[in-house]
């Protein structure tokens, strides 16, 4: 009789933790970024370090930042990929990097990024300003997307 109410104990907290859990997926989360992003040269580094050269270089204009972590057989990915793709058709001036964790994962691990898919979304000065772990609406993304360019203005 005790093996039953300890299983059922597991069920229960098994069930709570999977309901938030999927409650936070996609959420789009301010960072305190002070405390978790790295420095603009920093992350520079790591990126070109990566191979991810166009990230780095100066003579692009300052601009926010979306940094896509991905996987070859990550599922939701593919969704993130055509959502962050078609923000950035609509926001010229939106600079996109999508990075496998499998072909980098000391940046993966740099940026704490723990599940598939996990979007960075960086302002102009390189801070990490929001996190989605899980797949985010475009609606989300580009709400906090428009308040990085100077005065909302994309264009």
């Amino acid at each position: 009789m005790t093996g039953m109410w300890v299983l059922l104990a597991a069920f229960a907290v098994a069930a709570v933790t999977g309901l938030v859990l999927r409650r936070r997926s996609g959420t789009v989360r301010v960072v305190d970024f002070p405390r978790v992003a790295p420095e603009s040269e920093h992350l520079t580094a790591h990126l070109l370090e990566a191979g991810l050269a166009d990230a780095g270089k100066t003579d692009l204009p300052p601009a926010p930042l979306i940094l896509h972590f991905s996987a070859s057989w990550c599922g939701p990915c593919v969704a993130v990929r055509e959502l962050v793709d078609k923000l950035a058709d609509e926001l010229p001036s939106v600079r996109h990097i999508e990075v496998d964790v499998a072909e980098h994962p000391q940046l993966s691990s740099e940026l704490r990024v723990l599940s598939l898919p996990t979007v960075l979304v960086y302002d102009a000065d390189m801070r990490q300003r929001f996190r989605v772990a899980g797949t985010p609406s475009a609606a989300d993304l580009r709400a906090v997307l428009l308040p990085l360019f100077d005065g909302g203005n994309a264009t």
